[in-house]
């Protein structure tokens, strides 16, 4: 029974703050832990928990299952490594680190102690995006040839030298590495900086792979925010939308060998479509249920492994 699994959660603001609200409906939520008495005794007091201020303090004492920490991305070594090195099953959130000296420093402590290591990659569990790895595995779409994603908008956190790669573009990165099943050989990267306060806030990239390519768009600077997946296979095309957690299948269609008018033209793009049923769910919660799932199966780590190469492709 998960209920039962003792979790906390290290740095409770914009993102952890959901992990506390998810640990607190799937596990026993022990303790919480942030710098910022305000945030923390708020969020241990909505959810009837203890709060720390020094986490070290919380490991100490607490007798924890599992631990998420979601601390700024430049403290995931430090925090992650301490919590490792008590041999706390952990999940850190994405990106691993902000470096990959520092990812590999965090594996390595995984390793060492052969405790379970994940990394919040999340679309990885959002339902369209698991639908979409079945039909793949299924090979509905014959040989997948290229792959588009466009995560795009809104403004950045003003947060100084973000850089929307690692931020928004790595999520794209983990997930066609996820769909493909291996790495690209070949990238091209080009990043560009609009706001000062940031490192780069667009950025897109060219993955070459055994036999597809993928393009990744990613920047802070369009005014709407779209989150998108195109596939383009020799038997088939499929639209993924993360938002709305859509996918649409298009069959392949006989080419016209000739057209007469612009209508026969337009009949062109008349391809006979399926939209895939998709279950909704909270990607997080999904990830999170997962975690606790197999918290003692230092298996797992592979996929924390996956983490530190998708970050070697974003920098």
């Amino acid at each position: 029974m998960k209920n039962i699994i003792k979790t906390a959660v290290i740095g409770v603001g914009n993102m952890g703050k959901n992990h506390a609200r998810i640990f607190s409906q799937i596990s026993k939520l022990i303790a919480v832990s942030d710098t910022d008495k305000n945030v923390g005794r708020a969020i241990a007091k909505k959810y009837d928990t203890r709060y720390y201020q020094d986490y070290r303090s919380m490991l100490k004492k607490e007798k924890l299952d599992a631990v998420s920490v979601a601390v700024p991305t430049k403290n995931h070594m430090r925090v992650a490594v301490e919590c490792l090195s008590n041999k706390i099953p952990t999940l850190v959130e994405k990106p691993i680190a902000d470096n990959v000296a520092d990812a590999r420093k965090i594996l390595d402590e995984a390793k060492k102690y052969k405790t379970l290591l994940m990394v919040g990659h999340t679309e990885r569990f959002n339902p369209a995006v698991v639908r979409l790895k079945e039909i793949l595995r299924s090979n509905k779409l014959g040989t997948i040839v290229n792959l588009l994603a466009a995560r795009i908008g809104i403004y950045p956190p003003r947060v100084a030298g973000l850089d929307v790669a690692v931020d928004l573009a790595i999520h794209d990165i983990d997930v066609i590495n996820f769909l493909l099943g291996e790495f690209p050989k070949r990238k091209k990267a080009v990043k560009t900086q609009v706001f000062s306060y940031s490192k780069a806030d667009s950025s897109s990239f060219i993955l070459e792979y055994s036999k597809a390519t993928a393009v990744i768009h990613a920047n802070w600077i369009t005014p709407v925010k779209i989150r998108k997946l195109f596939v383009s296979g020799t038997e088939g095309f499929a639209e993924l939308d993360y938002i709305r957690q859509k996918l649409i299948l298009y069959q392949k269609v006989m080419q016209l060998s000739k057209y007469g008018d612009y209508l026969d033209f337009l009949s062109l793009s008349d391809t006979p479509q399926k939209i895939e049923f998709v279950s909704k769910k909270e990607p997080l919660k999904e990830e999170l249920t997962f975690f606790l799932d197999h918290y003692k199966d230092y298996r797992h780590t592979i996929q924390a492994e996956e983490a530190v190469k998708g970050l070697e492709v974003s920098l």
